[in-house]
């Protein structure tokens, strides 16, 4: 009885966030609401923020981002803000992170350009039941770049490129067990991807109203240097929905599913990016994921504002015929924004967040979860 009303409760979830998100998308206009920017007089294109790290993947220490405004064509008053940016940090788990990225759009906003280049070593201190505390060492290092077009109204469609090198190094005997059971190995790959994308909203960084639904096709070939070819389709929407002034649901679904015998490096792990907020990427992996969200932003003053979330989510092999309630997750937590950049909606991000069985963690950037 307490499996079959947690699949229906976990079910439920998830079929009440997709039928809202799909609603949202042919919403009518007016809304409940319309909050107005509210503009410093004399603001900096660019925002630096130092940042503390207290994160289940990384481990806790600092480090710095920044971000740098400004438009290719003056003359364009419809294309968002152009973006360039930087972050780097390091913990007390000898982990370190640096990553470039600069994010353009061009034509009134027919073209969207992105790049970006990452270089890491992440220690990892992974709780696996069946093995006890595993420590090994990831290094990690890649660079991308993506093209999309809008083809009609707010649809756009492109193309990316990415290569990436991965390579694992061995940080005690339980390490061994867990790279023989997931097959885990030194990967330098390049893959291409076909993309298209919905987007309505009316702000790429804190939307108040609008969607962003995506969907994607990424191949991973041998003659790219995979040790086995694999692909991954990827499918996410997310929907905001201003209830009253300074008042915004956010809700999204996302789904990563992958074939069998896809490499370590290629399957889907709860706790990676944002999906789910709590949990130590690495420990939970399997080939398919799928996960809900929502979170409710309450800006209460100019500059503060508090959020509160939560989500489930999902991780198997095979078919959807092998979900139970054993791998269905969840995770819940609260927030505090602070505003840095008013004509941009740039926040500065502290999440607190837990899963089950003890897992938590702290989450800072400028950038929100989704």
């Amino acid at each position: 009885m307490r499996m079959l009303n947690k699949m229906k409760m976990t079910i439920s979830v998830m079929m009440g966030v997709i039928v809202m998100i799909a609603a949202s998308a042919f919403a009518d206009e007016n809304e409940f609401g319309k909050v107005e920017d509210v503009k410093d007089v004399k603001e900096k294109n660019y925002v630096i923020a130092p940042m503390v790290i207290s994160n289940p993947n990384l481990g806790s220490g600092g480090g710095l981002t920044a971000l740098y405004f400004y438009s290719p064509d003056p003359d364009d008053q419809v294309s968002p803000p152009s973006t360039v940016g930087g972050v780097g940090i390091y913990t007390n788990t000898d982990t370190y992170f640096i990553a470039l990225f600069n994010k353009n759009h061009f034509q009134e906003d027919t073209w969207r350009f992105s790049t970006g280049i990452v270089n890491g070593r992440i220690k990892n201190e992974l709780n696996i039941p069946a093995l006890g505390e595993v420590r090994f060492t990831t290094r990690v290092k890649g660079i991308g770049t993506q093209l999309q077009r809008r083809i009609w109204g707010d649809f756009f469609a492109g193309v990316k490129l990415a290569y990436s090198g991965v390579s694992y190094k061995e940080g005690n005997e339980a390490s061994k067990d867990y790279f023989e059971h997931y097959g885990v190995e030194d990967q330098d790959t390049g893959s291409w991807s076909i993309l298209m994308s919905y987007d309505s909203r009316d702000d790429q960084r804190y939307p108040y109203k609008g969607v962003l639904a995506e969907a994607g096709f990424t191949a991973n070939p041998e003659w790219l240097g995979a040790s086995e070819g694999y692909y991954v389709v990827e499918g996410s929407a997310n929907s905001f929905h201003q209830l009253i002034p300074d008042h915004v649901l956010a809700l999204r679904v996302y789904g990563r599913f992958t074939p069998s015998d896809t490499p370590y490096a290629g399957l889907s792990s709860l706790g990676r990016r944002s999906d789910l907020r709590g949990y130590v990427s690495g420990e939970i992996v399997a080939e398919n994921m799928i996960s809900t969200q929502a979170e409710y932003r309450w800006f209460f003053t100019r500059k503060w504002g508090i959020v509160g979330f939560g989500g489930v989510a999902t991780l198997y092999d095979g078919n959807v015929t092998n979900i139970n309630s054993d791998i269905i997750y969840y995770s819940g937590g609260v927030g505090l924004r602070y505003l840095l950049h008013a004509e941009n909606r740039v926040n500065f991000r502290v999440d607190y967040a837990w899963g089950e069985d003890g897992e938590k963690g702290f989450y800072v950037s400028i950038s929100e979860a989704f």
